[in-house]
């Protein structure tokens, strides 16, 4: 036998005989207590003490000792408690009656309570298993979540490399298509130029869709560097910008005082992409009428942007947010579908959201939400903790 199997033994063998301590303690502490109630009680009550002990020695011994205090508190019963006290005696058949009712209570107290010590064994081992189900369940998580994660890193790092490798090769073909036509334009027919500037438009769409793609993969790789944005400035030369490359008179409605925190580069281009939205999408206006508005609700703002283009069909409200998703042919309104999918990657980092509300015909309305915003006071832009 090995040593942990001879201390198993042991182990076992001192809880074992531990019972039947405690049965005989019990047992006998009882007796001495009915003993000396003997001149109060006299023959009344000879046993009603001793049924607490089989109560307690079988709740926490066992059967074999719960059945070994009831017998032995027997004997002592008819050897102590029922005079003479010098010999073991049953007393009439009244006593002989009430040491058979103790008897009998006693055995059925003994199988209750070996029933329940087997339920409650059951119920701790449930809960154990439901604890390593629980743990191992947590740990599979916790595991799957990390794979997930590394599984996120590379796929963003994949991105980033086969986007930044493509932009050289289409800006090739665009700068070598230019020269072609400026070397030899004038032996080339209308076909062929017109073949050669499709390729050239082909090539530039490449080259934005890869820009495009490389701004989404920054926005998840990059740090964020928190401070208060002065938002409604910022919107001011935003959409004066725009407006004086598009020709387009925009209307914009805003309150005097709109700062956010933030990471100002990222919210630069989150606002770039909502005032783009609103002059790209204004439909045959001659002006577009853009209005701004923000509510505070906790730590949380919420810059609402409303313009009155064209709207869209709610329908494909699940759609306008993912990358390269479009609802227009590329010759209807130019674009390449990543505009909002960066907005919602940054009202992601900032720890909000974005959602929209539209009618075709009657423009549309986006919410951005940007979580933990402390009160801004008035006072200067600086640096905050992230």
């Amino acid at each position: 036998m090995t040593k942990a199997s001879v201390a198993f033994a042991v182990v076992n063998w001192i809880d074992k005989v531990s019972g039947y301590l405690l049965g005989f303690a019990t047992t006998c502490t009882a007796t001495a207590i009915r003993f000396g109630l003997e001149e109060q009680l006299r023959d009344r009550s000879r046993l009603l003490l001793l049924i607490p002990a089989v109560l307690i020695t079988a709740w926490y011994g066992g059967v074999g000792p719960g059945v070994f205090a009831l017998l032995f508190g027997a004997f002592l019963c008819a050897w102590v408690l029922i005079p003479p006290v010098t010999t073991v005696n049953f007393g009439d058949r009244a006593e002989q009656l009430g040491m058979l009712l103790y008897l009998a209570v006693g055995a059925g107290i003994i199988v209750l309570v070996h029933r329940e010590r087997q339920e409650k064994t059951k119920r701790e081992l449930a809960q154990k298993e439901l604890q390593a189900l629980n743990a191992t369940l947590e740990a599979r998580v916790q595991e799957r979540t990390r794979e997930l994660e590394v599984a996120n890193r590379e796929l963003e790092s994949f991105c980033y490399s086969v986007s930044h490798d493509l932009r050289t090769p289409s800006r090739a073909i665009v700068g070598n298509i230019h020269i072609l036509l400026e070397d030899h334009g004038g032996g080339l027919d209308d076909a062929v130029r017109e073949k050669l500037n499709r390729v050239s438009r082909a090539a530039l769409k490449l080259s934005d869709l890869v820009d495009a793609l490389l701004t989404y993969a920054r926005l998840a790789k990059a740090g964020l560097r928190m401070e208060i944005v002065d938002l409604g400035t910022m919107i001011a030369a935003e959409v004066h910008a725009q407006s004086t490359n598009a020709h387009t008179k925009v209307l914009l409605d805003k309150p005097a005082e709109l700062k956010v925190i933030g990471d100002k580069a990222q919210i630069r281009t989150a606002v770039e992409a909502l005032v783009s939205n609103a002059l790209t999408y204004r439909g045959s206006k001659p002006e577009v009428h853009l209005s701004v508005d923000m509510v505070r609700a906790g730590t949380d703002v919420t810059i609402r942007f409303s313009d009155d283009g064209i709207g869209f069909d709610p329908t494909y409200l699940g759609k306008v947010f993912l990358p390269f998703e479009r609802l227009h042919r590329d010759d209807a309104y130019p674009g390449v579908g990543m505009g909002l999918a960066n907005v919602a990657r940054i009202a992601e980092r900032h720890n909000g959201a974005i959602w929209a509300e539209s009618t075709p015909g009657q423009g549309s309305t986006f919410f951005l939400k940007l979580g933990n915003q402390q009160a801004v006071h008035h006072e200067e832009p600086h640096l905050l903790s992230a």
